[in-house]
Order: structure tokens, then C-alpha cells, then sequence
């Protein structure tokens, strides 16, 4: 006797918890389970959640159908915990990371500016003799030579994955592909991403940069698709309609997103659907333009919907970086209800772009953080009842919250615990209201004309 396959789940893994949805195709009805993340192994958590269907009398072989969205990319590059990453680049050129296109970011009067960390240092760049033109012509031939010693030499520092971006590869990849095969021979281990696969398209930096981010978080994707998938075969999920949303709002088979440059696709994978949504949302009134506010336990995503339909770009920037692949017009701020609020050396209070996670979480989880965050603030200033936190599943020290508040920020400011929760407060809403004028003033908009549609439960 066969099972009758009736079941869809949608997931949304964030940085602080995880939400799955249960669709029961044949009565419409819905179940949902909020579970805490475990960035440890993030999978874990997706697990406990389908299992807690599963306990509920849901057969696991009825599933037919299971795709999510994660922000586990985009969280890792937010608080910089993606691979150990080696560069290899066209001899001459190793200086790129560096210079980038001399486009200065954020406010051109600071005066503590600092460019985004390199994801492959010098120390992790080789440069590779070997030129093509611009017509896809071999100046001159690859030295591949160099290229196994410079793959040993970034095995032995402990790379986990190398970026190989050679000039107008995507005219002619052949000495990018010849440099893949040598490293593979000699290191199966390593992850390999070349830029004539990543992104083979001209502009010079913003393809490096792309390149970068697919080898910086491919390591983290692989180890959770494969943690993911071996767990869901382990409880009786066997399905094959398995998914993951990619940037552009669509999805992608879980062999996909690990292979081919594909894991840039994923950067913006949570906040995708949360655009998508929107979009679907705003259909129903095509005149009607809708700002998508999406505030996570780690990040926030603004996205504009117009027309019922949510705007697309192929030269989006996370994080201050280049990202140069089809995706939803999205813009990420580190700014979420885990955001760890700082003192700065100019004595200034700073949140972010670090997140408390899941675990320990903010004070107030009471699982032995100390770093005051957006949540404790919102706790301290009465925003979120302690009482009512999740529908009263966790239970929250409000205590813990206020005491953090005042030993990390309130006394070194000479502010009391209020004072600083209030001021968390108005820098993270400061920055998403900015966030929102900026992008409105880059679309040629005005934002009074658009309804704000906010979800995403700031971690909560």
C-alpha cells in the first residue's frame, strides 16, 4: 500500500529562530512550529521543527514537497564567519581587494572609514603568470607550475576554499578551468570557485567580489545541506522535491545550490521570500506600492514593490560588497533583534553589525549572554511583554536585560539602563528609516506613497 503524498512544509531559517509552515493540500489547513536556531549546526533546528510535525501525527512519507529559505549565507558574511579563503589572480593584479573601483561608501566626512575586510588577505593571494585579452586571445600561456605551488602553499595556511578570477576569463575561462583541475587533482578537499562560472561577465571588481563571496560561503552552505539532507532522510522525509529559495525568488534543487557558483545565488535566500510575499500581496492592487521591511534576529531587508511586483537588479551590494548575480532588488542592514549593542573607541554608542544569535542570545534569553542587543532594549523599554515572548514558550529574564543594559553601555555612557535601552533604540530605527530613504531617493520615489509592510519578528 502506498502512502498518499498530501503534506507541503515551508521553512524560513533565520539567525535567531526558525519558522516552518505545514500545508495540508488536501483541507488548506495550516500548522506552524517556531523553534530556536542552533547556528552550531543549523540544520539541527530545521530538524527539531519537521520532527514536531512528525510527533503530531504528520507521516513523514507523506511529505511530498519541502522548500525553505535561509539567511545562513547572509548571516555568515554579516558577522564575517564564512571560510578560509586563498585568491588566485591574474599576475599584477593582486592589489584589487584594495583599491576595488575607489568608490568611497557610507559618509564621505568620517574619519575613522574602513573598507570592508578582505575575504582573502594578501597573505592568501597568489598572483598567477599567465594573460588573456580582451577578445578571449591567449597572450600568454598559463603557468601552471606556479599554480600548484601556490595551491600547496594555501593548503598548508588552511584554506577551505580558493577564488580563482584571472582578467576577461569570461572571454575565454580556459585558464581558469585549467587552474581548477590542478588544484582538484592535488586537493579534492578544497573547495574551488572561478569566476568564469561565478559570474562571466565584464566589470572587473564587482566579478572578483562576487567570486570571493561563493567561495567564502560554499564551505558553510555544503556542510548544512548535507547535515540537512541526511537528516531528513534519517526521519522519513524522503522526498526528492527538495529546495532552497535562490535571490531571485525562485528555487533551486538542494545539488544545485552547492555546485556550479551557485551558493552566491542563495545570499539573499530568506529575504527573497519575504519580497516575494510582498509582491504577491501588492498583486491584488497593482497601483498600490508596498516597502517590504523584513527585521530578523540578525539582519533587516528592505525591499520596494511596485507594480505587484518586487524590483530586480544583477548589480545588487550586501554588506558593502559587490553581488553581481539576478536577485530581487533587496538591501540588508546589519540591524536585527539579536544586534549587539557596542561602545565604540570614540565613545559612541554603536549596534552591530554582531549578533548575539540564538545562543547564548540576548541577556534576557538567560542562557549566559552578557551583550546587551536590540531585544534587551525592547524588553527594558516595555516594547515586548516578558510574559507573552513566543506565546509564553520562552521564558525571558527581564532582570538580566536591564543589567546588561547598564554595565556594558548605561555606566561607561553615564546614561542609566532606560536611558541606554531608549538609545539602541533610536540608532537601530534611525538606520532602517535612512535605509528606506536612501533606496526610495536611488529609485526616484517618494516613500509617502508607498504602505510599509513589516514582518520578520526581529528575532522574536
Amino acid at each position: 500500500m502506498t502512502t498518499q503524498t498530501r503534506f507541503r512544509i515551508g521553512v524560513d531559517v533565520g539567525g535567531t529562530h526558525t519558522d516552518l509552515v505545514l500545508l495540508d493540500t488536501d483541507t488548506g489547513s495550516l500548522a506552524i512550529e517556531k523553534v530556536p536556531s542552533t547556528p552550531a549546526n543549523p540544520a539541527l533546528a530545521v530538524l527539531d521543527g519537521v520532527g514536531r510535525f512528525i510527533a503530531k501525527g504528520i507521516d513523514p512519507a507523506a511529505i511530498e514537497f519541502f522548500s525553505h529559505g535561509t539567511t545562513i549565507t547572509t548571516n555568515a558574511l554579516l558577522q564575517m564567519r564564512g571560510a578560509r579563503v586563498g585568491l588566485l589572480i591574474s599576475a599584477g593584479y593582486r592589489a584589487i581587494q584594495e583599491v576595488q573601483n575607489q568608490a568611497r561608501d557610507g559618509n564621505p566626512f568620517d574619519y575613522f572609514y574602513k573598507k570592508p575586510e578582505p575575504i582573502a588577505p594578501q597573505s592568501l593571494t597568489r598572483e598567477i603568470p599567465g594573460r588573456i585579452d580582451f577578445e578571449g586571445n591567449e597572450l600568454a600561456p598559463l603557468d601552471e607550475d606556479i599554480v600548484r605551488q601556490a595551491a600547496q602553499e594555501l593548503s598548508d595556511a588552511g584554506v577551505e576554499s580558493i577564488a580563482i578570477c584571472y582578467l576577461f576569463s569570461f572571454m575565454n575561462p580556459s585558464h581558469e578551468e585549467t587552474s581548477r583541475k590542478i588544484i582538484e587533482d592535488s586537493f579534492p578537499d578544497i573547495q574551488i570557485s572561478t569566476s568564469s562560472e561565478v559570474m562571466p561577465r565584464i566589470r572587473e571588481w564587482p566579478r572578483l567580489s562576487t567570486t570571493l563571496l561563493n567561495a567564502y560561503l560554499e564551505p558553510v552552505l555544503v556542510r548544512y545541506i548535507s547535515d540537512l539532507a541526511k537528516g531528513l532522510d534519517e526521519i522519513g522525509v524522503t522526498t526528492p522535491q527538495r529546495f532552497l529559495m535562490q535571490s531571485n525568488g525562485g528555487v533551486m534543487p538542494f545539488t544545485a545550490a552547492i555546485s556550479g557558483g551557485k551558493t552566491v545565488h542563495t545570499l539573499l535566500s530568506g529575504p527573497a521570500a519575504g519580497a516575494q510575499a510582498g509582491a504577491y500581496l501588492a498583486a491584488e492592487d497593482a497601483k498600490s506600492g508596498l516597502v517590504t521591511l523584513d527585521m530578523g534576529g540578525t539582519s533587516c531587508d528592505i525591499a520596494f514593490i511596485e507594480g505587484g511586483a518586487a524590483l530586480e537588479t544583477t548589480e545588487g551590494v550586501v554588506d558593502r560588497r559587490p553581488l553581481d548575480v539576478p536577485a530581487l532588488d533587496l538591501t540588508t542592514i546589519s540591524a536585527g533583534g539579536g544586534s549587539i549593542a557596542w561602545i565604540d573607541r570614540g565613545g559612541f554608542l554603536c549596534v552591530g553589525p554582531h549578533s548575539a544569535g540564538a545562543d547564548p542570545g540576548p541577556a534576557c534569553y538567560g542562557k549566559g549572554g552578557e551583550d546587551p542587543t536590540v531585544t534587551d532594549a525592547d524588553i527594558a523599554c516595555g516594547f515586548l511583554n516578558p510574559e507573552q515572548f513566543l506565546g509564553g514558550a520562552q521564558n525571558i529574564d527581564a532582570k538580566a536585560a536591564l543589567i546588561a543594559l547598564i554595565l556594558k553601555i548605561g555606566d561607561p555612557m553615564g546614561l542609566t539602563g532606560l536611558q541606554a535601552a531608549a538609545g539602541i533604540r533610536r540608532i537601530v530605527d534611525m538606520r532602517m528609516a535612512d535605509e528606506v530613504r536612501v533606496v526610495a531617493a536611488k529609485r526616484g520615489v517618494d516613500p509617502q506613497e508607498f504602505t510599509l509592510l513589516p514582518f520578520g519578528g526581529a528575532g522574536a
